[in-house]
C-alpha cells in the first residue's frame, strides 16, 4: 500500500499515512484538534483547513462557497488523501476559550450554594468531607520500643485521634521509613475517613499544612474544575475548557459510535482524562503553589455516556435497545486508577447514574437543586446536548432525556458555535428596516452565534414576520438581508455582512439551520409535555421551573417561550440555578451525607423513555411549529403577535 506524509501547519507535525486515507481520521492520530461536532459527517461544515499543497480527492459539498474551495479550503471529513500533502489548520478557540458556567472562589458565599449548604444542614447533615490532618508525634524507637514504622504510626492515631485498624496502600507503606525519620518523628497523616473505613493516603512534613480537593463537571461540551480547601471549604480556584473529546463530534451518540472504531474508546478516554481533566488541574496546581499530594478527593459529575468514557467502559450498549448501560453506580475508586493527576491514593468519587440518558450531572444537579425536599412540584431542565428534564418533589422524581442534540450549543448549525470570543449572544430585529442589533462576547468582531444568541434569532426573525410558525422564511419581506443560497437551495436571513465579521464571510442563518432548532426546541417541549402527563399533572401544577446548563447564563426567558421552547407561564416561576451539576458535585465533596443522599436520589429516580410513548411523536410534531401547533398553550406569544400587527 502505498504511503504519503501529511504536514500539518503551523504546528509543524507530520505523520505518515496509507494513500486514500480520510484528512479528519488522519489528524486525529496525529493528535491534531479540528472542530467536528456533526462527528465527521458533512454535515456542520465546522472541520475546515486549507490545503496548502498536495494531491488529495474531495466529496462535493455545499457547504463550501466556490471562492473558498479555490483559495484551497476543504472541509477534513470529506477529504482523501492521494499524496503528500501539507494541510494549514486554523486557530479554533474551541479549547481554551470557551466560556463555561463556573463556580467561582468567593462564590461558596453565593446565595445558590449557601441556600443549597444551608438546606442540608436543616435536613440534619453534617459538613464534614472525611478528610483531615492528623499531626503526630511519635516517641522514637528503642531497644525497649522496638514497635516496626506501621504500627507505631496506627499506634499513636489510635491514642490521639480514637482511630482503630487504619490501612494504607502499599506506596504509601513504602514511604514510612522516610518519612517518619526526617521529621524525627513528627509527621502530618492525610486522612480520608468515612463511617466503614479509615485511610492514610499519604504523610507529609509536621509543620505543613493544607488538604484540598477537586469537584468537577464533565460536560459533554465543556469541562469546569474547583479546587476546593477541604478544611473550610473555600473554593481556591477554578479552571474550564471545552472537552477535548468535541473533536469526535459534539454529541454522546457521535461518540458512543467512535468508541467502536479502531483505537476509538482509547483516544475518547485520553481526550477528557490526559486532554481537559488533567491539564485544567496541572493549571490549578501551578497557579495557587499547591503540593499535588495534597489533593487527596475527588468528585466528578457527568452523563452516563461521560462516565464510561471517563473510566474507558465500552458505551456501546447505551445507543442500543433496550439502552443498558455497563454501570449505574460506580464502585469506589484511587487517582492512580482513573489516571488523575493528583494524589495517587486519592478517593475518586463518580455520582451514579439512573439510566442510559440520565447521568451523574442530572443527580448533582437535583441533589443541589433540593426538589427532593419540597413540597412543590418542581420541574427541572438542563438545557444542554442531552436537555435532560427532571419533574417531582419530596415524594417522588420522574426523568427524561429529550435528545435535543447540539443545536443550542451551536452545533450542527452551519453559523452556530459555542459561548466564546466572538459568538453574538444576544440579538434584536428592527421591525420596520429588519435591521438586526446584536451583543458579541469578547473585544472582537463576530464570528458565529451561540445558543442564547441563536434562541434570540429565532424568536425575532419570528415576531418580526422573517419567518412564519414553519420556519420558513418569507420571500415577501422586503430587505436585502434575506437571500436565496442557490447551493442549499434554501432561504437564508444574512445577520452580519461579511466586511464586519471576524474571518470575512457572512453569518447566515438559513431555513436548514432553523429546521434544526425548531426539532431540538420541540425535543424538549414534548419531553415535558410527556413527563407532565405521565405524572397526571399540567402546567398549571408546576410551581418552579428551574433553567440549569450552559445556555441558560444568558436566556433571555421571554424569547425562549416565545419559539415554544419553554412553557408560557409567568415568568416569576423561573429560577436560573447555573452549573447545578457542579454545585452538586461540590456538596458532595464538603458533605459525606450528600454522597449518601445522591445514591438515594439515583435509586428512587424514575427514567421515562419517551420512545415507548405512543403519543410521544405526535407531541413532537405539534411542538415543532413556532410555538405550537396548540396557541392555547401560548397565550403570551399569541398576545405579542397581535401587538405587532396593530403597529
Amino acid at each position: 500500500m502505498e504511503k504519503c506524509t501529511v504536514v500539518f501547519n503551523p504546528v509543524k507535525k507530520s505523520i505518515i499515512v496509507k494513500k486514500g486515507a480520510n484528512l479528519l481520521e488522519v489528524a486525529r492520530k496525529a493528535g491534531i484538534f479540528i472542530d467536528a461536532p456533526c462527528g465527521g459527517k458533512g454535515n456542520c461544515g465546522k472541520c475546515r483547513v486549507k490545503v496548502v499543497s498536495g494531491e488529495h480527492q474531495m466529496e462535493f459539498t455545499p457547504l463550501l462557497k466556490e471562492e473558498e474551495l479555490k483559495n484551497g479550503i476543504r472541509l477534513a471529513c470529506l477529504t482523501f488523501i492521494e499524496g503528500d500533502m501539507v494541510v494549514e489548520i486554523p486557530h479554533v478557540d474551541a479549547v481554551e476559550g470557551i466560556f463555561v458556567e463556573d463556580i467561582k472562589p468567593g462564590d461558596e458565599k453565593s446565595e445558590r450554594i449557601e441556600k443549597a449548604c444551608k438546606m442540608l444542614t436543616e435536613q440534619g447533615f453534617k459538613k464534614d468531607s472525611g478528610a483531615f490532618s492528623a499531626y503526630l508525634k511519635l516517641p522514637s524507637p528503642t531497644l525497649d520500643d522496638n514497635v516496626a514504622d506501621l504500627e507505631r504510626l496506627k499506634r499513636e492515631l489510635r491514642k490521639k485521634y480514637g482511630i482503630n485498624n487504619p490501612v494504607c496502600s502499599l506506596n504509601v507503606m513504602k514511604t514510612i521509613p522516610a518519612k517518619l525519620r526526617e521529621g524525627d518523628f513528627r509527621v502530618r497523616g492525610l486522612i480520608l475517613k468515612d463511617k466503614y473505613s479509615c485511610e492514610v493516603v499519604g504523610l507529609d512534613g509536621f509543620y505543613t499544612d493544607g488538604i484540598y480537593g477537586i469537584c468537577a463537571d464533565i460536560g459533554t461540551t465543556t469541562v469546569a474544575v474547583n479546587l476546593v480547601d477541604l478544611t473550610t471549604g473555600e473554593i481556591i480556584a477554578f479552571a474550564s475548557s471545552a472537552n477535548l473529546q468535541i473533536q469526535y463530534g459534539g454529541d454522546v451518540i457521535s461518540r458512543i459510535i467512535y468508541s467502536g472504531e479502531e483505537e476509538g474508546l482509547d483516544r475518547l478516554k485520553k481526550s477528557i482524562v490526559d486532554g481537559t481533566i488533567n491539564p485544567l488541574i496541572n493549571k490549578l496546581i501551578l497557579k495557587n503553589n499547591v503540593k499535588r499530594e495534597n489533593i487527596i478527593l475527588c468528585v466528578f459529575a457527568g452523563n452516563t455516556t461521560m462516565s464510561h468514557l471517563f473510566l474507558g467502559i465500552d458505551p456501546a450498549n447505551i445507543r442500543l435497545e433496550p439502552y443498558i448501560p455497563v454501570f449505574k453506580e460506580c464502585p469506589e475508586l484511587k487517582a492512580k486508577d482513573v489516571g488523575i493527576n493528583v494524589n495517587p491514593e486519592a478517593k475518586v468519587i463518580l455520582l451514579p447514574n439512573v439510566a442510559s440518558y440520565v447521568g451523574g450531572d442530572i443527580v448533582s444537579g437535583i441533589l443541589a437543586s433540593g426538589i427532593w425536599a419540597q413540597d412543590e412540584n418542581i420541574l427541572f431542565l438542563d438545557l444542554g446536548t442531552n436537555g435532560e428534564i427532571v419533574l417531582g418533589n419530596r415524594d417522588y422524581l420522574l426523568s427524561c432525556a429529550c435528545s435535543a442534540g447540539p443545536a443550542f450549543e451551536g452545533g450542527e448549525i452551519s453559523c452556530g458555535m459555542r459561548a466564546a470570543p466572538g459568538a453574538i449572544e444576544s440579538i434584536k430585529i428592527d421591525r420596520e428596516t429588519f435591521e438586526p442589533s446584536i451583543n458579541v462576547l469578547g473585544d472582537i468582531k463576530p464570528k458565529g452565534i451561540c445558543g442564547s444568541g441563536l434562541i434570540d434569532l429565532i424568536a425575532e426573525m419570528f415576531l418580526s414576520g422573517i419567518i412564519d410558525s414553519k420556519g420558513k422564511i418569507s420571500r415577501e419581506v422586503s430587505s436585502d438581508r434575506i437571500r436565496y443560497d442557490e447551493d442549499l437551495d434554501v432561504m437564508e436571513y444574512v445577520l452580519v455582512r461579511d466586511k464586519d465579521s471576524y474571518d470575512g464571510r457572512d453569518i447566515t442563518i438559513n431555513e436548514i439551520d432553523i429546521d434544526n432548532l425548531l426539532r431540538a426546541k420541540a425535543a424538549v417541549y414534548s419531553g415535558l409535555s410527556v413527563l407532565l402527563n405521565s405524572a397526571g399533572l399540567t402546567l398549571r401544577d408546576v410551581d418552579k421551573i428551574i433553567i440549569a446548563g450552559g445556555v441558560g447564563s444568558n436566556l433571555h426567558i421571554r424569547n425562549a417561550i416565545n419559539i415554544g421552547l419553554l412553557p408560557d407561564v409567568d415568568e416569576s416561576k423561573y429560577y436560573y440555578m447555573g452549573n447545578s451539576s457542579l454545585i452538586g458535585a461540590y456538596l458532595c465533596l464538603l458533605f459525606q451525607e450528600a454522597r449518601d443522599k445522591a445514591k438515594e436520589i439515583s435509586d428512587s429516580m424514575t427514567y421515562i423513555e419517551l420512545s415507548t410513548f405512543p403519543f410521544y411523536m405526535e407531541e413532537f410534531i405539534k411542538a415543532c411549529f413556532i410555538p405550537h401547533t396548540d396557541l392555547n398553550l401560548f397565550p403570551g406569544v399569541v398576545g405579542l403577535l397581535e401587538k405587532n400587527k396593530r403597529r
